[in-house]
């Protein structure tokens, strides 16, 4: 087909001025921070407090679907994408007035999901917020969580022995000894080297479904929860703005120590443990002593 220099000229013109097609993924702000970890360890409450500052944008609930993207690699992929998609979420940064907003999530079990992490990694920048806690007192914690949901949903099932909790093959709703070792999950973000030795442990301790070490360019930041009570003013200011300046924020954190917490469940139920008692001195010996390593590590 001939065409002559007007034709060419025309059409050139029509491309021009046609809108220009950009993807969804394209069109979606980018995500700067993740509240990635651990369950129990003060969660919750930062999702409050990152609620009321000013320069973020987050959802107000933790983010139920995490779970979606922890599958096959590519399903995993393209389920993340359309879940950064979500109308609530691109509702909630329309309404952001300025472009020094930092917009984030929290999904609090997606620490023990490497594959998550993984596809987290290839189609968002987001740094990630990491929590860690005690083993002893974040297994009481978690477990008495648990009985509390047991009754609040008014389960039919039977509610397992603490004693029983001890591997990767007992775990009730993610509670169990194993759970614990905060290292074993630390250490799949691929921030330190690991010799054979720890990735032996690695790998004879969790599922090797559950083992996949990520290198990626996201940065973490790791907190206890002490330091989110620390009673300490020189501490606790100290750490507000370390964490202040990892996300990138110009205003401060309102004071920590002022905030309410929120998550304190007031009701008891029979099955509550109290994990200092001697009934659960083995238990206790046995978090401690993994408790010991992770610190170490």
């Amino acid at each position: 087909t001939v065409t002559s220099k007007d034709d060419d000229d025309a059409n050139k013109d029509r491309q021009l001025r046609k809108p220009q097609q950009t993807t969804a993924v394209e069109e979606e702000p980018q995500l700067d921070f993740a509240v990635v970890g651990f369950e129990k360890t003060g969660t919750t409450f930062l999702l409050e407090v990152f609620g009321n500052h000013p320069e973020i944008t987050m959802p107000v609930k933790h983010s139920p679907d995490a779970a979606k993207i922890c599958v096959r690699k590519e399903e995993g992929k393209e389920t993340l994408k359309r879940w950064i998609q979500q109308q609530e979420q691109r509702q909630l940064v329309e309404e952001a007035t300025s472009n020094s907003i930092k917009y984030g999530v929290k999904c609090s079990e997606m620490i023990r999901k490497p594959l998550g992490i993984e596809n987290w990694a290839d189609v968002s920048s987001a740094n990630l917020i990491v929590g860690v806690r005690h083993p002893v007192e974040w297994f009481q914690s978690n477990y008495n969580y648990r009985v509390m949901l047991h009754h609040k949903d008014k389960s039919t099932s039977n509610i397992p022995s603490p004693h029983k909790l001890t591997d990767h093959h007992n775990c009730w709703h993610g509670v169990s000894t194993i759970a614990a070792q905060f290292d074993k999950y630390l250490q799949q973000l691929g921030k330190t080297p690991l010799d054979r030795n720890e990735l032996s442990n690695l790998l004879d301790t969790l599922p090797t479904s559950d083992v996949r070490i990520n290198h990626n360019p996201l940065k973490v930041f790791i907190y206890t929860i002490e330091q989110l009570e620390d009673t300490n003013t020189t501490r606790r200011t100290h750490f507000e703005r370390d964490l202040q300046h990892f996300m990138g924020l110009t205003s401060p954190f309102d004071d920590f120590s002022s905030q309410a917490k929120s998550n304190v469940n007031k009701v008891t139920y029979p099955e509550y443990i109290d994990i200092c008692q001697p009934e659960f001195d083995s238990l206790r010996k046995s978090l401690v002593e993994e408790g010991k390593k992770s610190s170490e590590w």
